[in-house]
């Protein structure tokens, strides 16, 4: 009927929530793999497959962060009016690539730790895992209030934004060494030889690349501000 609303969740919606709800997952089989720590090396599709059944059974009987993040009702898969009239397509690009770079700060540090410098020095093991766990929820609240049309999450998004550059600007001598320590545990760990030229690639991408992302990161979320006022 003409006039009638249809706030029925689209197929780009639900499978945006299901990438999300992928995200999380990764995180927490990361953090399991790492204190665990099986004997026996696990085939590479054992945690995708433990996804599919997971996601499947718990959106069907308790819903998911997917979901709740993209404010789709599990019962009839329709999504909050007011957030659908409000949204973008850069609100949302804005919100879950806060999470994913989230998901990825709360679970780097497990994988081929290498210390890293921040506001200038090297934080010791223990201050570099906080730095990254809490780095990480910060970032996952910010891109969850963004989804939201919360204010507070271009607020909280803004201020890591801010702070990344300034501990990149601050550490800009450090960086080179630990830039090629990284490069070379990686190849390690992929049982590959360092590619000439690699090392001097990613010092030409490191700390700038990281500051050009949180830069853009800020002005995207200034062109979307006019979403987040009261309407």
């Amino acid at each position: 009927m003409e006039g009638i609303q249809n706030y029925q969740a689209s197929r780009k919606r639900l499978a945006l929530s299901w990438y999300i709800d992928f995200l999380f997952f990764m995180s927490l089989w990361s953090l399991l793999a790492y204190f665990l720590s099986p004997a026996a090396g696990l085939p590479f599709w054992l945690p995708y497959a433990v996804f599919v059944v997971t996601r499947a059974v718990l959106s069907r009987f308790t819903g998911s962060v997917g979901y709740v993040c993209l404010s789709i009702d599990r019962h009839n898969m329709q999504v909050n009016e007011i957030i659908l009239s409000r949204e973008s397509w850069l609100s949302i690009l804005l919100g879950v690539l806060l999470i994913l770079e989230g998901t990825k700060q709360l679970v780097r540090w497990t994988q081929l730790f290498v210390s890293q410098p921040a506001f200038g020095f090297f934080p010791d093991e223990t201050m570099q895992i906080v730095i990254h766990v809490v780095t990480g929820g910060l970032l996952i609240l910010a891109g969850y209030w963004i989804l939201k049309l919360d204010i507070r999450g271009l607020v909280l998004g803004a201020g890591v934004m801010l702070l990344n550059i300034l501990s990149d600007v601050l550490s800009w001598t450090l960086w080179d060494p630990v830039i090629e320590e990284m490069v070379i545990r990686r190849r390690e760990f992929q049982g590959v030889p360092v590619r000439d030229g690699e090392v001097e690639m990613m010092q030409l991408l490191m700390p700038e690349g990281m500051m050009v992302f949180a830069a853009v990161i800020i002005i995207a979320m200034a062109f979307s501000y006019p979403r987040f006022k009261k309407v």
